[in-house]
């Protein structure tokens, strides 16, 4: 190939690859052009906000909160004597009655300390009775020698016996009365050895009692550990037996927060509901209340009773407890995600006249979670920025979506 021939052909080539290229770069140029364009128009071009309105407060607004529920009363029922399980009479999800029988314990020592104790009951009643009839001829011979004393001291004087001999007889009655005394004494130590022996059976017998376990109140049974056989050992180091939980009434425990504290008094009604349980309501009431707030979390701790009769609520339950209160007096209600906190308080982002961003300071009065009631710093139908964000700020000119 001539050198004049290889010159024409790379520029051909030449050629062909800029029109590639252009072919490439044009359709770029132009895409970024028309972003351009539009990223001057959008700066140019007022933020687009969402806003609500002020309202006026209801009279009285609901509380929604979360509780836990609990049984009334629930038990745990230890052994109070040690033994073998010999009968086992219930189980977990029994319905029991107030005394009925749960289990029952082989106790072969205590049997062995109660029958020790009865016979040792029955030598001490025996000893007392001993000590009774020596008391009856103690006073027999007292009175033997009482009666010789006084012949005896009749004959001295007049003179037909001694005066030793009448000192003998009056000392041996004094010998017959200091031995009835003695037996007397050995009499009231009989009584006490037999109402010691009488206390140390009675106290047996009431722990032979505790062989048989009973249920202390009507519920139902929520717990069951150990089976025939098994040694139990007496007392809470032992094993926990049973548990017995009274449902027909539940206690649901809730933390009110302090805005609503004022308002809440024994008695006040309250509505359950579980979120499983959709369109179904159970009416409760306040039943005791802390009167002191946690400092961490600024709520207080309140009781809610709630009947139960059909069992269905159970202890554990997430539930959630609504409260009807009175809203504070001329109260307006805007969206909780309006109000911005700062350090010298609560603000929110009020659109004015020209749809002009200004931010004044609120005084809240309640706050109910999704919305607030506010007492002072807006007015009715006022229109308030949601959620405003770092290109809302003072005197910016916004577009609204209500």
């Amino acid at each position: 190939m001539s050198r004049g021939r290889f010159v024409g052909v790379l520029a051909l080539a030449l050629i062909l690859v800029a029109g590639v290229i252009s072919l490439g770069l044009g359709p770029r140029l132009k895409r970024q052009r028309a972003l351009a364009a539009e990223s001057a128009a959008g700066a140019s071009r007022p933020p687009l906000v969402r806003v609500a309105r002020v309202e006026r407060a209801a009279a009285r607004a609901d509380l929604d909160l979360p509780a836990d529920l609990q049984a009334l009363i629930e038990a745990p029922i230890f052994a109070r004597v040690e033994g073998y399980i010999s009968q086992r009479a219930v189980d977990i999800g029994s319905r029991v009655k107030k005394g009925q029988l749960m289990a029952e314990l082989e106790t072969p020592e205590l049997d062995q300390q109660l029958r020790q104790a009865q016979a040792t009951l029955s030598q001490a009643r025996a000893a007392m009775k001993q000590s009774q009839a020596q008391v009856a001829e103690t006073r027999a011979s007292l009175n033997l020698a009482q009666i010789t004393a006084e012949r005896w001291r009749k004959l001295t004087d007049e003179g037909v016996l001694s005066r030793q001999d009448t000192d003998e007889k009056e000392a041996q009655r004094d010998v017959k009365r200091a031995e009835l005394d003695a037996v007397r004494a050995s009499v009231a130590a009989g009584e006490e050895a037999v109402r010691a022996a009488e206390a140390n059976v009675s106290r047996l017998q009431e722990l032979k009692a505790f062989s048989r376990l009973t249920a202390p109140f009507d519920g139902i049974v929520t717990y069951r550990n150990p089976d025939v056989g098994t040694l139990i050992s007496p007392g809470a180091n032992g094993h926990e037996m049973f548990r017995v939980a009274d449902i027909s009434v539940v206690r649901a425990f809730v933390n009110i927060p302090q805005s609503h504290v004022p308002f809440l008094t024994p008695g006040l009604p309250v509505a359950l509901r579980v979120d499983d349980m959709p369109g179904r309501t159970w009416k409760g009431e306040v039943a005791n209340i802390a009167h002191e707030l946690d400092p961490n979390t600024r709520t207080m701790l309140a009781i809610v009773r709630v009947e139960n009769p059909d069992l269905v609520l159970k202890p554990g339950m997430y539930t959630r407890l609504l409260f009807s209160l009175p809203s504070p007096p001329q109260a307006l209600r805007l969206p909780g995600d309006s109000v911005m906190g700062r350090n010298d308080g609560s603000y929110v982002a009020v659109v004015g006249s020209g749809k002009t961003v200004h931010y004044r300071k609120v005084e809240i009065g309640r706050d109910f979670g999704s919305w607030l009631a506010v007492t002072r710093g807006v007015d009715a139908g006022d229109l308030v920025v949601l959620s405003p964000g770092d290109e809302v700020r003072e005197g910016t000119v916004v577009e609204t979506r209500e």
